[in-house]
């Protein structure tokens, strides 16, 4: 049930994938959303086009808001946040955050200490957020914030579309363990030796089409069991064959070296080391040297003449609209 408070206007900085989803649930749930863009955005035209009322954040002094909501790169809070002007100058703001990247390793909480920080972190990408939210699909969350805040951030992420939960915990665990399962297995693990065995069936004279089928397709079918069903119930679902190569393939792979480059990562994020090395990168030469290394693949090409094929409708309905 709504309260007073929650009529009172929110706004959400930055109108990309994931700002899109968000505003989109949240004015279904009756919330009024602002979208904040500088002068020059490129989304200025879209958020008008779906309705929304946008605000130059560069040039106007901010009124109060219930919330505003920041959903660019964490790379860019600082200065978006540390340059807003707000119409009363003692005015105490509250900031969310979908990730607590910004907020522990800029310190934003001692560059700005007069303001509320807060999270919430939905636990699903931009399209699966919107998905969820219209299919009424289970979605959960981490949220943070101060004792006097809590019962109108778990207002919001309900409307947001989280029924699981939240998940109360810090800025720092959610940020931790989010870049920990990223670099030890979701973006890196699981993409990379999917490749890998592909290539080594291919090259040992196999079809690429069913190297493909094997090594990536079956990828969301384990994946799919392993949420579905649960650890342990998985084994009873798998062939004796699969389960006895998953055992002998375990031995061989996840020796005491991998648990101690597993180590290293989770240190060098924990120490700041990581978050060091993000700051001195030159990020989009790199994202665009790894995506024409891909292009370049076997396995992109077989992706684009077969793969695609075998990615149900629902799938790319999904995919499209959001």
């Amino acid at each position: 049930m709504m309260t007073d408070s929650d009529n009172q206007e929110i706004l959400i900085i930055g109108f990309g994938s994931q700002a899109k989803s968000w505003a989109m649930n949240l004015r279904d749930s009756k919330r009024n959303i602002h979208i904040g863009l500088r002068s020059n955005s490129s989304s200025i035209e879209l958020a008008n086009e779906l309705g929304f009322k946008v605000l130059d954040i560069e040039n106007l002094a901010l009124p109060q808001y219930e919330f505003i909501i920041i959903l660019t790169p964490d790379d860019t809070h600082k200065e978006i946040l540390t340059s807003l002007k707000f119409s009363n100058k003692k005015s105490k703001q509250k900031f969310i955050y979908a990730h607590g990247y910004s907020v522990i390793y800029d310190e934003l909480r001692k560059l700005l200490p007069h303001h509320e920080h807060m999270l919430l972190a939905p636990k699903a990408i931009a399209s699966e957020l919107r998905f969820g939210y219209e299919t009424k699909a289970p979605l959960t969350a981490v949220i943070n914030s101060d004792a006097e805040s809590k019962d109108a951030l778990k207002r919001l992420a309900k409307d947001l579309g989280i029924t699981v939960g939240p998940i109360e915990s810090s800025f720092r665990e959610e940020t931790i363990c989010d870049l920990f399962s990223e670099q030890s297995l979701l973006c890196s693990v699981i993409p990379q030796a999917a490749r890998l065995s592909f290539e080594t069936l291919v090259n040992k004279g196999h079809s690429p089409e069913i190297a493909y089928i094997e090594c990536w397709h079956e990828v969301k079918l384990i994946a799919d069991a392993m949420i579905k069903h649960g650890p342990s119930a998985l084994l009873k679902l798998i062939s004796p064959n699969a389960f006895m190569g998953g055992e002998k393939a375990k031995s061989l792979i996840f020796d005491e070296g991998y648990q101690q480059k597993l180590h290293k990562i989770y240190n060098e994020i924990d120490n700041g080391q990581f978050a060091h090395e993000i700051l001195h990168s030159d990020f989009q030469m790199q994202l665009k040297q790894a995506i024409s290394e891909w292009d370049n693949l076997e396995i992109s090409k077989v992706y684009q003449r077969f793969g695609k094929k075998l990615v149900h409708v629902n799938e790319k309905v999904n995919n499209e609209k959001n």
